[in-house]
């Protein structure tokens, strides 16, 4: 290989060179990053991107229940268009990227990486870097990010998400992917010592301390054998722990008080509940006393009756990849796709990391089942009104002896999703809505100014996704008008002012919370005078912040 000649460099790319070579750290990956430019960087240069709807794909079944996202595109240019519409808004991210085994699974400038390939790790530590350091801008303050992988590039991914995230952000779960009653090897991996039966799941946190992790309902694994020494209707029963100690020196502290007996004995002590709960609990004969009713009390945990527990880092019976494969086989009628996830598995993974509201993200979208695994979700809870947003390209899919059958996008995970809203053969439908987008570009020009005029015709979409406001009431040359939920969106495009006074009586006539996007070429904002009797219009100028997130991401 020859040796790069730096003396030919101009002084900006020297400059690059060098501070790149600074910021290395001692320990960490070092890869070939100028020998493995994507395509789409050479696609996309002078070229900003948006989103365009298709609307012949839309779905809506309930206007009441939030509206959830499918982009068709280049992944990285959804994130970079998600980075103006949600940066720090994301609860949980679910990715299943490819796992670079050197069989057909990475694509990589539309050629498949094979294990031959010297440059095979550059190549894939290139194309995961690139889109994790986007997606972590997108998480809340409170996020998580999940990534299945296996062993061919778990030791990068490791790496990468710790030098992202930090090293103590930054966990491992295992996930056994063999389910009970799976007939041999089937599928799985042989080495020449053993079968390999797990895969891993990568866990990213902006903060570990502050990220959210729910406790699940579930059946207590318990090893021994249990009695019912008092008969109790709901069967036997571990008794459990419920105080710390006679301690006097907690006198007066958290949840120290007196309880008695049935058979009038006291007991004084610091109790891990609070005396409200603790009476509850008596009241309901959830606590046990002893066989002559004067032992210290404690809690009954019954043997066959769901209760809260802390998630573990082994994910077991949580779906396979067996399951996984016979379901989507059923639903169409057919092999469309090699080794999905199993809905079992990432479901559990929302319910231990997201609340009843959350916006879960998954840029690695494939089948979909990210977006069935929070239709499933929300179909369980009364008040779950969490959305997805999901990501894929419509790459032909290779399999049945190499014969091109199915995009992924059009021909499986959108159908997959409205099967699962809409229902299908024997299955009830979930309910939701979904709109389709599409990546489209914005070419970039000489003129500043005439790029910031043409972006802002093009950002509709972007607007509507940012707000979450999709149903358009009005349309005018000079504006556009979105209503949902109680909320109202209006975009002005023109850069003379004289449609503004039509535009504000019709939305002096509309009830709710108020936003206006208005075009503008002044990069400090909007003039306020001609919003002075304005009256419960919050305003936002346009595109200038679009632009601003883009140079960082694309350095036009």
């Amino acid at each position: 290989m020859a040796k790069k000649d730096y003396s030919k460099l101009e002084k900006e790319d020297l400059i690059k060179v060098i501070e790149k070579l600074e910021s290395r750290k001692k320990y960490g990956l070092i890869w070939d990053e100028e020998k493995t430019k994507e395509q789409f960087e050479k696609e996309s240069e002078n070229a900003l991107p948006v989103l365009k709807e298709v609307k012949g794909k839309e779905i809506k079944t309930d206007p009441k229940k939030p509206t959830n996202i499918l982009i068709e595109g280049d992944n990285y240019h959804a994130l970079s268009v998600l980075n103006y519409t949600h940066q720090g808004k994301i609860d949980v991210i679910y990715i299943d990227p490819p796992y670079n085994t050197g069989n057909k699974d990475f694509k990589y400038n539309d050629r498949y990486v094979d294990r031959e390939d010297s440059y095979r790790h550059s190549k894939w530590l290139t194309f995961m870097s690139k889109r994790l350091r986007l997606a972590k801008k997108l998480l809340a303050d409170d996020g998580v990010m999940f990534v299945s992988i296996d062993d061919n590039e778990l030791a990068q991914l490791k790496l990468i998400c710790d030098d992202i995230f930090g090293e103590n952000n930054v966990e491992i779960m295992v996930w056994r992917k063999v389910g009970e009653g799976d007939a041999g090897a089937g599928r799985m991996k042989i080495t020449y010592r053993f079968r390999v039966e797990h895969e891993y799941v990568v866990v990213c946190y902006i903060n570990k301390e502050t990220a959210r992790f729910n406790k699940t309902l579930e059946i207590p694994n318990f090893k021994n054998e249990y009695k019912n020494p008092d008969n109790d209707p709901r069967g036997p029963y571990k008794a459990g722990n419920m105080s710390k100690s006679e301690d006097k020196s907690n006198e007066g502290g958290k949840n120290y008080y007196t309880v008695k007996s049935p058979s009038g004995k006291s007991f004084t002590r610091q109790w891990h509940f609070d005396k409200e709960t603790f009476n509850r609990l008596n009241q309901d004969k959830r606590i046990y006393w002893g066989k002559k009713g004067d032992s210290v009390p404690s809690i009954k945990i019954f043997v066959n009756e769901l209760r809260p527990t802390t998630p573990i880092s082994l994910l077991l019976e949580k779906g396979s990849a067996t399951s996984a494969n016979k379901f989507l086989e059923d639903m169409f009628s057919g092999r469309v796709f090699d080794n999905p996830k199993p809905v079992e598995l990432i479901r559990y993974l929302l319910e231990i990391s997201t609340g009843n509201n959350a916006t879960i993200l998954d840029f690695f979208a494939g089948t979909g089942t990210t977006g069935h695994a929070v239709l499933d979700l929300n179909n369980q809870g009364k008040n779950s009104l969490r959305k997805f947003i999901i990501c894929t390209n419509d790459e032909e899919l290779d399999h049945n002896g190499g014969k091109k059958t199915h995009k992924i996008c059009t021909d499986v995970c959108y159908p997959r999703i409205k099967n699962v809203i809409k229902g299908y053969k024997t299955n009830k439908a979930l309910g939701g809505n979904l709109k389709y987008f599409k990546t489209a570009f914005v070419k970039n020009s000489i003129s500043r100014d005439d790029l910031k005029m043409r972006i802002t015709r093009e950002c509709t979409e972007m607007l509507c996704l940012r707000e979450g406001i999709f149903d358009e009431v009005k349309a005018k040359t000079d504006y556009h008008i979105f209503e949902q939920n109680g909320r109202v969106m209006g975009v002005y495009y023109a850069l003379e002012r004289e449609g503004l006074a039509s535009l504000k009586k019709e939305l002096d006539k509309m009830k709710g919370e108020k936003i206006l996007y208005c075009f503008t070429l002044d990069p400090l904002g909007l003039d306020k005078e001609d919003f002075v009797d304005w009256q419960g219009v919050s305003l936002e100028p346009i595109p200038q912040k679009i632009l601003d997130i883009y140079e960082q991401i694309y350095e036009y």
